[in-house]
């Protein structure tokens, strides 16, 4: 008899497991925006012939186009590798660099951007962990590596949940599903989470997965009356020794693959942007920056710094943190005459 229950358990185990596996794509489209992109950002496919990496959180996915890298690096928009993700911290961006940059021969160059929001510890820290464990690709990096494994396994417990989630991944969509079941205004949202993740489907079969961020038909445009109760950048002001660590890493990683490296400090809406000066929520990122240009041995990797450039154009905002259409459009034209006048700069220093 206990042999029989034992099997039993087993086949009911291994059905529910294929069903949550089988209906997940059912499911997601009633969670928040990140996890559905997180959830389409696993079926990227890597080209193995890619030539520029393009690689970050949100910002980049709204703000910055693989059509718009292709254009500045003079390659097909097929040999541009676009891996940013919503959430995205330093540790996901080394654990993909990781996965991918032994894989592409003819890799030449990294794009990437960084901020406050990566460089401290905040909400959006807690938000990609746990989006990792719902979403992210269990490789043996985040294993073996010891910032990863700092990161990510700090204890078995962690291990366990990861490994739990793997098997039965409707365990990692339980924070959106109770959400559903008490809290109104995620109920009222549905409608809106399923036009995004058909948006985001599509973006992913299209553009790789660069998205205006909430764009479901029409530009999203931020409004200067619009009022933030809960905007405090003051967290972003303090540093995760961390992530530091693990940036640097990403810079010696990309060096000896001797990649160049082009890193952004995409901007921010106006309100957040004036905010973080006064909190002085920069400090920790421009000393990052300052390391790295005044560094002889870092001749390869360049910055990029456009946190001040719309700070009286709201227009150009979907909401706090991210471009729209019309930011994206005005953001390209700007990055084009900055390489340009950095490539001519440096032709001429030659």
């Amino acid at each position: 008899m206990t042999m029989m229950k034992i099997r039993f358990l087993i086949i009911t185990l291994t059905i529910l497991s294929l069903f949550m596996h089988i209906s997940l794509e059912w499911v997601v489209p009633f969670c928040e925006t990140t996890s559905s992109y997180w959830y389409f950002a696993n079926k990227r496919k890597i080209f193995n012939e890619a030539k520029v990496l393009v690689i970050g959180d949100s910002q980049i996915v709204s703000g910055i186009s693989p059509d718009l890298i292709a254009e500045l690096e003079g390659v097909l928009v097929e040999e541009v590798l676009y891996l940013p993700k919503p959430s995205q911290q330093p540790e996901g961006i080394l654990a993909d660099s990781l996965d991918v940059v032994y894989k592409l021969p003819k890799l030449k160059k990294v794009y990437v951007n960084l901020s406050p929001l990566n460089t401290s510890k905040n909400s959006v820290t807690d938000a990609s962990r746990q989006l990792f464990y719902s979403f992210g690709n269990f490789s043996s990096h985040t294993i073996t590596h010891p910032l990863l494994q700092k990161a990510y396994f700090s204890n078995l417990t962690d291990f366990s949940w990861k490994l739990i989630i793997s098997v039965f991944p409707y365990f990692g969509l339980s924070s959106n599903l109770n959400r559903l079941v008490y809290d109104p205004i995620a109920q009222t949202d549905v409608p809106r989470r399923k036009q995004e993740f058909k948006f985001i489907q599509d973006s992913m079969t299209k553009n790789q997965g660069s998205w205006v961020w909430k764009f479901i038909g029409e530009d999203p445009t931020l409004k200067e009356s619009e009022e933030f109760s809960n905007l405090n950048t003051q967290v972003l002001a303090g540093k995760r020794d961390l992530s530091m660590q693990i940036w640097w890493e990403c810079l010696r990683l990309w060096e000896k693959r001797n990649l160049d490296v082009v890193i952004l400090r995409i901007p921010f809406s106006p309100k957040m942007e004036k905010d973080m000066m006064q909190t002085n929520a920069n400090f920790v990122a421009d000393m990052f920056f300052r390391a790295i240009t005044t560094d002889p041995n870092k001749k390869k990797v360049v910055v990029f710094d456009f946190k001040s450039v719309f700070l009286d154009d709201y227009q150009y905002f979907a909401d706090l943190t991210h471009l729209n259409q019309k930011g994206r459009d005005a953001f390209a034209k700007m990055l084009k005459k900055v390489l340009f006048d950095h490539a001519h700069s440096t032709s001429q220093g030659m």
